[in-house]
Parts: structure tokens; C-alpha cells; sequence
């Protein structure tokens, strides 16, 4: 019989291939080899489905991300890396996902954005405190608590679509830019020497 993570992943990978509003669950319980009634007595409805495969998919993202920044030599060159790897077409297609989640399950969303955003605020408290033991960040202008929180909040704001398409911004590459220099605002002298020197080599992410 297929495990409960084997169903969230399978089906999970068919929300992302069909949509929140157009996969049922007869389709869902026919991708898994089950009844219906079963897949019914091990979900509630389709929206406890949905939030469980969705944080299935953030939880394996989380893993990818916190095993990227363990076999990285300092935080900065894990956060370079994270721009240069960037897949905008990926993040695209993520942002359609969750835009039709929030339409079709508001409360699905709801809980969904909530744990994400607070394992981000904690992925990137964790980062500036080892960028500050790495001697990248400054300490004393604010504790790393308050500084991950300002970081989350802009950003949010700086990629946010609607606010890109409304100034006609094509691609994520000023967001990339802003975030580095909020970065770099942020570093020690040692840690702009890093982040100038990334830049002096790789002039495209100014353009």
C-alpha cells in the first residue's frame, strides 16, 4: 500500500501539472491505485490534500536549500550562488501555482504562507549570525533577529509581480541587484571586499 508521503508526492506533482481547481480527487485517487472513500478517510477534503503536499514540496525545498548552504565555504558565496543558480522560469511557474491557490483556497494559502515565511525569517536569521561569526556581517547596528526580519520584508516587496509589472520590469534581475546591495549594506569590510570583488568579475548581474 503507498505511504502517506508517497501520495503527497505523486499527487503533489500532479497539482503542479494540472492546477489546484482542475485536478479532482477521482483523478487523484486513480493516480494513487486507491477508492475514493479510501483517499477520503486520509484526507479530509481536497484543501487539507493541497496544504499537505504543498508543505511537502517546501520541506524538500528547505532540505535542498539548508544542504546548499552547509557545503558552501562562507554565507556570501552561498547567496551569489543562489543568484547565479537562479531559475526564473521555475520561480514563474511557482508564482502561477500559488497565485491560483490563494484565488481557489484562500485559507489553504493562508497557512501555507504563514509556515513558509517563518522558516524563511529563520533560514535568514541563521545566515546572518554565521555570516557575523564569519566576520562578513556587522554585529552592532542590530542583532541579527531584527536585521532577518527587514531583510524578509524587502524582499518580499522587491519581488513581489504586481509591483514589477506595473513599472514594466521584465525580469527578476533588478530584484537580484537590490537584494545583493541591501546585502552589502549589511557587511563588514571584509564582506563588501567579497561582494565587490564577485562584482567586479561578473558586471552582467548590473545590467
Amino acid at each position: 500500500m503507498n505511504s502517506r508521503e508517497q501520495i503527497l508526492r505523486r499527487t503533489g506533482a500532479l497539482f503542479l501539472e494540472h492546477g489546484c481547481k482542475s485536478l479532482t480527487m477521482d483523478e487523484v485517487a486513480s493516480a494513487n491505485g486507491m477508492s475514493k472513500r479510501t483517499l477520503y478517510e486520509m484526507f479530509r477534503d481536497k484543501a487539507e490534500l493541497l496544504q499537505e503536499c504543498i508543505l511537502l514540496i517546501h520541506k524538500d525545498n528547505m532540505l535542498r536549500t539548508e544542504e546548499d548552504i552547509s557545503g558552501t565555504d562562507n554565507v556570501l558565496e552561498w547567496f551569489i550562488r543562489s543568484l547565479e543558480n537562479k531559475d526564473e522560469q521555475r520561480m514563474s511557474f511557482y508564482y502561477d501555482f500559488f497565485t491560483q491557490v490563494k484565488r481557489y483556497y484562500p485559507e489553504v494559502f493562508t497557512a501555507v504562507v504563514m509556515d513558509v515565511n517563518r522558516w524563511h525569517c529563520e533560514l535568514l536569521e541563521r545566515v546572518i549570525r554565521r555570516g557575523q561569526q564569519e566576520g562578513l556581517f556587522i554585529k552592532d547596528v542590530l542583532d541579527a533577529h531584527q536585521i532577518s526580519l527587514q531583510l524578509f520584508e524587502l524582499s518580499v516587496a522587491v519581488t513581489d509581480r504586481a509591483v514589477r509589472n506595473y513599472l514594466e520590469i521584465k525580469h527578476d534581475r533588478g530584484s537580484d541587484c537590490l537584494m545583493l546591495f541591501l546585502i552589502r549594506g549589511i557587511a563588514t569590510e571584509s564582506g563588501r571586499a567579497y561582494i565587490d570583488g564577485y562584482l567586479k568579475n561578473n558586471k552582467s548581474l548590473l545590467r
